[in-house]
């Protein structure tokens, strides 16, 4: 069969864990098993009792023979998992006299535009954040509307912050959380917060084992840098979780595991509302339907105050 296995917890003759060999595996039968230990003497295999409640097996690297040429089959199957891309809109109408008369500022359709759309990505980042995910039909239009899930309900993994202050102590565990056993990932990752939980941070004394950074710049964005010996943590601070009632929650995101799906890419078209006779006004209309996935989910991590 070409596998090995640890058995976590045991003991062999060079006082290294147990590694057994799987010779072959009989589904039907009540051992499936059928090992040779490498590292136990003939006395303790007469001995040993593998299988035990509570034993950890361990799997390890295979071992092919000088003429093996194929390997059994190994399945890693993905876990299905859906997310709506929401349409999110935002429409700018400036009327003829509105454009005709003289201002005291130079305000135009273009300025409408930018603070519009600044609004827009607003509200769509506290979607792509605390977004739940449904589909309905509007009661009055009896058209059918999608609400894409956020990333804060889809991250596999949580860690749990007293009211106390912040201590060297958990922030370790807070790493080691963050970049090991199923959250292992990439050695960098970014930690967003509302602002409570960035004033506990930035209160703490840093020591050689945990130190902050000066300020990088990365993906357009300035981040703080939290370093220790798990790994990397760039630090924000994020106005959404104050705005969603999160100000003293955070969020371990691993980039390389965050998608965007758009199903219609950002856009903006003019719309003729003066000729069709609907309003004497120049309009825009911004368009976007899109969603977040996070393809690992324990590789995210959520901080929850408690």
């Amino acid at each position: 069969m070409t596998e090995t296995v640890m058995i976590d917890g045991t003991t062999g003759v060079d006082g290294q864990p147990v590694i057994l060999y799987v010779v072959d595996i009989d589904k039907g039968s009540s051992n499936p098993l059928n090992v040779i230990a490498l590292n136990l003497t003939d006395e303790q295999k007469a001995a040993a009792s593998f299988g035990q409640s509570g034993q950890r097996l361990v799997r390890m690297g295979r071992a092919a023979g000088e003429l093996d040429v194929q390997t059994p089959q190994f399945e890693a199957l993905p876990v299905k998992s859906t997310n709506f891309c929401q349409i999110f809109k935002a429409q700018v109408e400036n009327s003829i006299l509105t454009k005709l008369s003289s201002k005291e500022v130079g305000w135009t359709l273009s300025d409408q535009e930018e603070v519009a759309i600044m609004d827009m990505r607003l509200g769509m980042e506290k979607s792509f954040l605390f977004g739940v995910q449904a589909r309905l039909t509007d009661p009055r239009r009896f058209d059918e509307v999608l609400f894409t899930k956020g990333i804060w309900n889809q991250a596999g993994e949580e860690f749990a912050l007293t009211d106390e202050p912040i201590s060297t102590e958990t922030l370790v565990a807070l790493m080691r959380k963050a970049f090991t056993g199923d959250c292992a990932g990439s050695p960098r990752k970014i930690l967003m917060g509302g602002s409570g939980l960035i004033e506990r941070l930035n209160n703490m004394e840093y020591t050689k084992v945990i130190s902050a950074s000066d300020t990088v710049t990365r993906w357009g964005i300035d981040f703080t840098e939290l370093r220790s010996k798990f790994g990397v943590l760039c630090v924000v601070h994020n106005e959404v979780f104050d705005q969603c009632g999160h100000e003293n929650d955070g969020m371990v995101i691993d980039p390389q595991y965050l998608t965007k799906y758009s199903h219609i890419p950002f856009r903006v078209e003019h719309l003729d509302l003066k000729s069709s006779g609907v309003r004497n006004t120049d309009a825009l209309v911004a368009t976007e339907a899109s969603c977040l996935v996070l393809r690992h989910p324990k590789a995210h991590l959520r901080i929850v105050s408690e």
